[in-house]
């Protein structure tokens, strides 16, 4: 028979036990936080852009191709928010497909909604600098200003930093390369160019055909990006081509995909040296 004494004895280690793994939880729960490279104390503030780099493209590289496997084709939009810039998203909604589309900054007030409505798509938003600047002419300071207020304005409206870099014109120098890298955007050309804005708003058939025309040529390569424009003032001719170059890429089997390699079309989820890029008179 157990004495009184061995019984509370035994309670007692009982108890400890029952204690010892609630305690132990909430230490680790308590030094979780205090991850490496960010001491305890430090601001929380440096949690997105920690999350961001990890999941962003990490190349130095100046890309021209689509992501994926087999034969993919991403949409790009320059130059938005714009007016025409829900027509093109009700389009890519409608044809099941994605895109990507880079954004000036000064351009985003106003235009949270629309600007989250290209998110919550699954589209992809990248930063087309602050105002349009020709990067490769400016100094480091002011490069770095143009791509920075742009990220931080998408981050203010969206609540996601970008991934993804255009050089208005595709113009860009070693220092723009550089600034990308510290701030993990890919730098990202294209393929294939539309010369939409040349229409200069107008809705007319040649443009429209001439766009498509110009779109389609694309079906030669395996990974194109095709370049298009949403401007501020909107660029119609290319609403109403875009149906037209859906459908094309589509009946050729190709799957859209957005730069940072999601697609909505036949994939079971959504998921260099000083010099220029293309240097083009365009307005890109």
């Amino acid at each position: 028979m157990t004495s009184p004494t061995a019984r509370s004895l035994t309670c007692r280690s009982g108890a400890v036990r029952r204690l010892r793994w609630p305690l132990i939880l909430a230490l680790v729960a308590f030094i979780a936080p205090i991850a490496p490279g960010r001491a305890a104390g430090s601001s929380h503030a440096a949690a997105p852009a920690t999350r961001r780099a990890s999941t962003c493209p990490t190349s130095r590289s100046v890309r021209h191709t689509a992501p994926g496997d087999g034969r993919t084709v991403a949409l790009t939009f320059d130059d938005g928010p714009g007016r025409t810039t829900d027509q093109i998203l009700a389009i890519l909604k409608a044809h099941h497909v994605v895109a990507t589309f880079f954004n000036i900054g000064e351009q985003m007030d106003g235009e949270r909604s629309t600007l989250r409505r290209e998110y919550d798509d699954g589209d992809a938003l990248g930063n087309h600098t602050w105002d349009h600047a020709d990067l490769a002419a400016l100094d480091k300071a002011t490069q770095a200003r143009e791509l920075d207020r742009t990220s931080k304005k998408q981050k203010h409206l969206v609540g996601v930093m970008p991934c993804l870099l255009r050089p208005p014109g595709g113009t860009y120098d070693q220092t723009t390369l550089e600034l990308a890298a510290e701030r993990h955007l890919a730098v990202w050309l294209w393929s294939v160019d539309t010369e939409d804005w040349k229409a200069e708003g107008s809705a007319s058939s040649y443009w429209v055909d001439r766009i498509i025309s110009r779109a389609e040529a694309g079906a030669g390569q395996v990974h194109p990006v095709i370049l298009m424009h949403n401007p501020e003032g909107g660029e119609p001719a290319t609403v109403l081509a875009l149906p037209a170059i859906i459908s094309f890429y589509l009946s050729h089997h190709y799957t859209f995909v957005t730069l940072l390699d999601r697609a909505r079309h036949h994939r079971p989820t959504r998921a260099a040296g000083s010099g220029r890029g293309q240097p083009r008179a365009d307005g890109a």
